[in-house]
């Protein structure tokens, strides 16, 4: 049974998670979508840690960070600097493109675990996925997704 939130629903628990990592709480939620495949799948609990020191995020960590209703779950690739501000620039393992970069304070949180079938997984043990294999997830992801529709299977 998938349950489907409205926007404002998304918005208050995105607003709650926030505020239990900004406590310093580790929080566990529920993957959905695809962008992050074969790494995260829909459905995969992850546990975000709260990030507080700047100079602790890298290349290849996988971080939370807040957009207007809800949360987005990225690797990040890249991290400058402007106007003595640093900024993150994040890509799903399965897209093409880069997100837009985002400042530390839209960071909620950094991925320590993924939970698949039944282990915990930490980001470090999923390769680092390099540019060419983005093409062949979104193609797997979109072949999954006429599965879906056509059988109504799901993916782990």
């Amino acid at each position: 049974m998938k349950i489907i939130l409205d926007k404002d629903k998304k918005k208050i628990l995105k607003e709650f998670t926030t505020g239990l990592l900004e406590e310093g709480s580790e929080v566990r939620i529920i993957a959905s979508g695809y962008s992050m495949y074969p790494a995260i799948s829909p459905g995969n609990p992850i546990i975000l840690e709260p990030v507080n020191d700047r100079a602790a995020l890298k290349p290849g960590d996988i971080i939370a960070w807040e957009r207007d209703s809800d949360m987005v779950v990225h690797r990040l690739v890249h991290i400058y600097e402007s106007d003595g501000e640093l900024y993150y620039i994040t890509r799903g393992d399965s897209t093409l493109t880069s997100d837009n970069p985002v400042s530390f304070n839209l960071i909620a949180g950094r991925v320590v675990f993924i939970e698949k079938c039944g282990k915990r997984r930490t980001p470090a043990s999923l390769v680092f996925i390099p540019e060419w294999r983005y093409r062949l997830n979104k193609l797997i992801v979109r072949i999954k997704g006429v599965i879906r529709i056509c059988f109504g299977q799901t993916f782990a």
